[in-house]
């Protein structure tokens, strides 16, 4: 990431966007993603992509899962040398905002146990550690940390997402 950083715009992942983010799998994960996968996750109608560029390059992207009520965190990850730089925080605003509007109450994810710092960010916006899956992610043998946060759609949570959005 360069010097001149700027403030990451969310928008909608396209398929021009892969390559960036078959890289970005590739360098923040035991297990990437393939290409294939990535495109069939795009194409599947009960998903939704995002991208956040900084200074015109993909810096990060997350993928959502809507299941009736509930919603399931897929993918968040942010290229090499953009932790920190509110990449992942603004991803998140927007989709856990656009969950509350297609009327999500309840979202999910499972995060490596050893990820501290993506557990700190989850933590931050109100998920919760619920339970363990052992050995969820196969490369690695790490286990996985399941973490919800419910009640989304009430005005509590977007006060929340207000304030962390304020910071």
């Amino acid at each position: 990431m360069s010097d001149l950083v700027t403030v990451p715009i969310v928008s909608a992942l396209e398929v021009g966007d892969l390559e960036s983010v078959l890289a970005i799998e590739h360098a923040q994960f035991d297990d990437p993603w393939s290409l294939p996968v990535l495109r069939g996750e795009l194409a599947a109608p009960s998903r939704r992509y995002t991208k956040a560029a900084v200074n015109g390059e993909v810096a990060g992207y997350l993928g959502l899962m809507v299941l009736d009520l509930e919603a399931h965190v897929n993918t968040l990850a942010t290229a090499p040398g953009s932790e920190g730089h509110g990449v992942a925080t603004a991803l998140l605003l927007d989709g856990l905002r656009a969950m509350v509007a297609v009327g999500v109450r309840d979202v999910t994810l499972e995060v490596a146990s050893r990820n501290a710092r993506a557990q700190r960010l989850y933590a931050r916006f109100g998920f919760a550690p619920v339970g363990i899956r052992r050995g969820y992610y196969p490369k690695s043998g790490d286990d996985a940390v399941v973490m919800w946060v419910r009640d989304v759609h009430l005005e509590a949570y977007e006060r929340r997402l207000a304030a962390i959005e304020g910071a």
